[in-house]
Protein backbone atom coordinates (compact mmCIF):
# COMPACT_ATOMS: atom_id res chain seq x y z
CA UNK A 1 0.00 0.00 0.00
CA UNK A 2 2.75 2.46 0.94
CA UNK A 3 4.67 1.40 -2.16
CA UNK A 4 1.63 2.16 -4.36
CA UNK A 5 1.21 5.58 -2.73
CA UNK A 6 4.92 6.31 -3.36
CA UNK A 7 4.59 5.32 -7.02
CA UNK A 8 1.42 7.42 -7.33
CA UNK A 9 3.23 10.46 -5.85
CA UNK A 10 6.14 10.01 -8.28
CA UNK A 11 3.74 9.74 -11.24
CA UNK A 12 1.81 12.85 -10.15
CA UNK A 13 5.02 14.85 -9.66
CA UNK A 14 6.30 13.69 -13.06
CA UNK A 15 3.05 14.75 -14.74
CA UNK A 16 3.11 18.16 -13.02
CA UNK A 17 6.73 18.75 -14.06
CA UNK A 18 5.98 17.71 -17.65
CA UNK A 19 2.90 19.92 -17.76
CA UNK A 20 4.87 22.93 -16.50
CA UNK A 21 7.74 22.27 -18.92
CA UNK A 22 5.44 22.02 -21.90
CA UNK A 23 3.58 25.16 -20.84
CA UNK A 24 6.69 27.28 -21.39
CA UNK A 25 6.21 29.78 -24.18
CA UNK A 26 9.03 29.37 -26.71
CA UNK A 27 10.20 31.29 -29.75
CA UNK A 28 13.24 31.49 -31.97
CA UNK A 29 15.03 34.11 -34.05
CA UNK A 30 17.66 34.21 -36.76
CA UNK A 31 20.36 36.41 -35.22
CA UNK A 32 22.28 36.64 -38.51
CA UNK A 33 19.18 37.92 -40.29
CA UNK A 34 18.57 40.47 -37.54
CA UNK A 35 22.13 41.74 -37.99
CA UNK A 36 21.82 41.82 -41.79
CA UNK A 37 18.32 43.30 -42.13
CA UNK A 38 17.78 45.67 -39.21
CA UNK A 39 18.72 49.33 -39.71
CA UNK A 40 21.19 49.22 -36.84
CA UNK A 41 22.66 45.94 -38.12
CA UNK A 42 23.07 47.33 -41.64
CA UNK A 43 24.79 50.39 -40.22
CA UNK A 44 27.09 48.17 -38.14
CA UNK A 45 27.96 45.95 -41.12
CA UNK A 46 28.60 48.99 -43.35
CA UNK A 47 30.92 50.40 -40.70
CA UNK A 48 32.80 47.09 -40.59
CA UNK A 49 33.02 46.88 -44.38
CA UNK A 50 34.35 50.44 -44.65
CA UNK A 51 37.05 49.78 -42.07
CA UNK A 52 37.98 46.51 -43.81
CA UNK A 53 38.17 48.31 -47.16
CA UNK A 54 40.46 51.03 -45.77
CA UNK A 55 42.73 48.48 -44.10
CA UNK A 56 42.92 46.38 -47.27
CA UNK A 57 43.79 49.52 -49.26
CA UNK A 58 46.61 50.31 -46.85
CA UNK A 59 47.94 46.74 -47.06
CA UNK A 60 47.73 46.80 -50.89
CA UNK A 61 49.59 50.13 -50.99
CA UNK A 62 52.37 48.67 -48.86
CA UNK A 63 52.50 45.54 -51.05
CA UNK A 64 52.73 47.70 -54.18
CA UNK A 65 55.58 49.71 -52.63
CA UNK A 66 57.44 46.49 -51.95
CA UNK A 67 56.87 45.32 -55.54
CA UNK A 68 58.21 48.62 -56.84
CA UNK A 69 61.24 48.34 -54.57
CA UNK A 70 61.81 44.76 -55.74
CA UNK A 71 61.66 45.86 -59.38
CA UNK A 72 64.12 48.68 -58.71
CA UNK A 73 66.52 46.23 -57.09
CA UNK A 74 66.26 43.90 -60.10
CA UNK A 75 66.99 46.79 -62.43
CA UNK A 76 70.04 47.82 -60.37
CA UNK A 77 71.31 44.25 -59.96
CA UNK A 78 73.81 44.44 -62.81
CA UNK A 79 74.72 48.07 -62.13
CA UNK A 80 75.57 48.02 -58.42
CA UNK A 81 78.19 45.99 -56.63
CA UNK A 82 77.39 42.68 -54.95
CA UNK A 83 77.70 44.23 -51.50
CA UNK A 84 75.27 47.01 -52.36
CA UNK A 85 72.95 44.47 -53.93
CA UNK A 86 72.98 42.35 -50.77
CA UNK A 87 72.22 45.43 -48.66
CA UNK A 88 69.28 46.27 -50.94
CA UNK A 89 67.98 42.69 -50.81
CA UNK A 90 68.29 42.69 -47.00
CA UNK A 91 66.24 45.91 -46.87
CA UNK A 92 63.65 44.33 -49.14
CA UNK A 93 63.45 41.23 -46.96
CA UNK A 94 63.01 43.42 -43.89
CA UNK A 95 60.21 45.31 -45.62
CA UNK A 96 58.54 42.02 -46.55
CA UNK A 97 58.82 40.80 -42.95
CA UNK A 98 57.45 44.11 -41.67
CA UNK A 99 54.53 43.78 -44.09
CA UNK A 100 53.74 40.29 -42.78
CA UNK A 101 53.75 41.60 -39.20
CA UNK A 102 51.63 44.56 -40.23
CA UNK A 103 49.09 42.31 -41.96
CA UNK A 104 48.85 40.13 -38.87
CA UNK A 105 48.46 43.16 -36.60
CA UNK A 106 45.79 44.70 -38.84
CA UNK A 107 43.92 41.39 -39.04
CA UNK A 108 43.95 40.95 -35.25
CA UNK A 109 42.87 44.54 -34.67
CA UNK A 110 40.07 44.21 -37.22
CA UNK A 111 38.82 40.97 -35.66
CA UNK A 112 38.79 42.59 -32.23
CA UNK A 113 37.01 45.65 -33.62
CA UNK A 114 34.49 43.44 -35.44
CA UNK A 115 33.75 41.43 -32.30
CA UNK A 116 33.36 44.63 -30.26
CA UNK A 117 30.98 46.14 -32.82
CA UNK A 118 28.84 42.99 -32.98
CA UNK A 119 28.73 42.76 -29.19
CA UNK A 120 27.78 46.45 -29.08
CA UNK A 121 25.00 45.78 -31.63
CA UNK A 122 23.53 42.97 -29.54
CA UNK A 123 23.92 45.00 -26.34
CA UNK A 124 21.88 47.77 -27.94
CA UNK A 125 19.06 45.53 -29.17
CA UNK A 126 18.91 43.33 -26.08
CA UNK A 127 16.59 45.65 -24.11
CA UNK A 128 14.16 45.74 -27.05
CA UNK A 129 14.17 41.95 -27.32
CA UNK A 130 13.74 41.58 -23.56
CA UNK A 131 10.80 43.97 -23.63
CA UNK A 132 9.15 42.03 -26.48
CA UNK A 133 9.66 38.75 -24.65
CA UNK A 134 8.16 40.19 -21.50
CA UNK A 135 5.17 41.76 -23.27
CA UNK A 136 4.40 38.52 -25.11
CA UNK A 137 5.08 36.17 -22.19
CA UNK A 138 7.84 34.37 -24.05
CA UNK A 139 9.89 32.35 -21.59
CA UNK A 140 12.70 31.08 -23.80
CA UNK A 141 14.18 32.51 -27.00
CA UNK A 142 16.43 30.32 -29.13
CA UNK A 143 18.78 31.14 -31.98
CA UNK A 144 17.45 29.28 -35.03
CA UNK A 145 20.92 27.76 -35.59
CA UNK A 146 20.15 25.54 -32.60
CA UNK A 147 16.70 24.51 -33.88
CA UNK A 148 16.35 21.47 -36.08
CA UNK A 149 12.71 22.01 -36.90
CA UNK A 150 9.99 24.21 -35.49
CA UNK A 151 6.72 25.83 -36.31
CA UNK A 152 7.01 28.93 -38.46
CA UNK A 153 4.73 30.70 -36.02
CA UNK A 154 7.46 30.44 -33.37
CA UNK A 155 9.93 32.37 -35.57
CA UNK A 156 9.77 36.00 -34.42
CA UNK A 157 12.75 37.28 -36.43
CA UNK A 158 10.70 39.67 -38.57
CA UNK A 159 8.89 41.02 -35.50
CA UNK A 160 12.20 41.70 -33.77
CA UNK A 161 13.60 43.43 -36.89
CA UNK A 162 10.49 45.64 -37.05
CA UNK A 163 10.79 46.48 -33.35
CA UNK A 164 14.46 47.39 -33.75
CA UNK A 165 13.75 49.53 -36.81
CA UNK A 166 10.86 51.27 -35.06
CA UNK A 167 12.88 51.99 -31.93
CA UNK A 168 16.23 52.68 -33.57
CA UNK A 169 16.03 56.44 -32.96
CA UNK A 170 15.29 55.69 -29.33
CA UNK A 171 18.45 53.56 -29.11
CA UNK A 172 20.63 56.29 -30.64
CA UNK A 173 19.18 58.91 -28.31
CA UNK A 174 19.95 56.66 -25.32
CA UNK A 175 23.57 56.08 -26.36
CA UNK A 176 24.45 59.75 -26.95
Amino acid sequence: MIRNIGILIIVVVFLIVNTNASAANLAFVNLDEILQKSNLGIKTLNKLQERKRLEEKEVNDRENNIKILEEEIRNKQNIISNDEFKVEVTKLQKNIEDLKLYKKKVSNEYNKYKNDEIINFFDQINPLIQQHLSENSIDILFNNKNIIIGKDTLDITDKIINIINKNIKWIYDQTK
